[in-house]
């Protein structure tokens, strides 16, 4: 590709040289500044006259023949710089067909060359499409569609393991809740329980003492009766 491009690039550069060459000149012949100044000064330093109507210049002739010479050296200059690039596009040319030429060869056995590349291409493209997994021969395209089926499929189960422990951690959350609520309730009330029991062993000592009051009050009694 590369010998394809060196003639190319240098047609290219050889037109846009010529182009610019000749769009050069061209302006310079047509409008050049030197020129257009000294016609403007001759026709400003005429003298004017009028006749039916019209205006004439009396032009000097010395002024006029200098406006001549410069008319005839610009042109004359126009010329040479046309040649000059004639011949610089005929030489741009010139060594243009030649590395055409020689580039033309090399195409030739570019293609030969490529041609050669191919058969080896073709040769090698059953190993390039084909892989071989655990000593089974397969196509590419049907191993990445195997192998992007089983990651789907692994996805799709993680997904669902994923589901299945979040609902799983939900229960477990849910019963955590519960025994702690039960077990909240199980403390309030053995605290119930021990201070009722505690309540109960009070008044039942309470009542052992006024039953021994009473007791002695009543062997008090009988002693009184004796």
């Amino acid at each position: 590709m590369k010998t394809l491009l060196y003639p190319l690039l240098c047609l290219f550069f050889l037109s846009i040289a010529t182009a610019t060459a000749q769009q050069t000149n061209t302006k310079e012949s047509a409008s050049p500044a030197p020129l257009a100044r000294q016609y403007n000064s001759l026709k400003e330093g005429s003298n004017s006259y009028r006749e039916n109507n019209r205006e004439y210049k009396v032009v000097n002739v010395s002024a006029l023949d200098a406006f001549w010479r410069s008319v005839q050296q610009t042109i004359k200059a126009t010329e040479q710089g046309l040649i000059d690039d004639k011949k610089a596009a005929e030489d741009y040319l010139a060594q243009a067909r030649q590395t055409i030429a020689e580039q033309q060869k090399q195409i030739q056995a570019l293609k030969l060359d490529n041609q050669e590349k191919d058969k080896q291409v073709q040769a090698s493209l059953h190993d390039v499409n084909s892989l071989s997994v655990l000593g089974i021969d397969m196509k590419k395209q049907f191993y990445v569609i195997l192998t992007a089926v089983i990651i789907l499929a692994l996805l799709v189960l993680l997904a669902i393991k994923i589901q299945q422990y979040k609902r799983s951690n939900v229960v477990a959350v849910e019963k955590l809740n519960e025994y702690n609520a039960i077990e909240l309730e199980l403390n309030e009330y053995k605290k119930t329980a021990r201070e009722r029991e505690i309540k109960l062993k009070r008044e039942l000592q309470t009542e052992m003492n006024h039953n021994q009051e009473l007791a002695l009050e009543l062997e008090q009694l009988k002693r009184h009766h004796i």
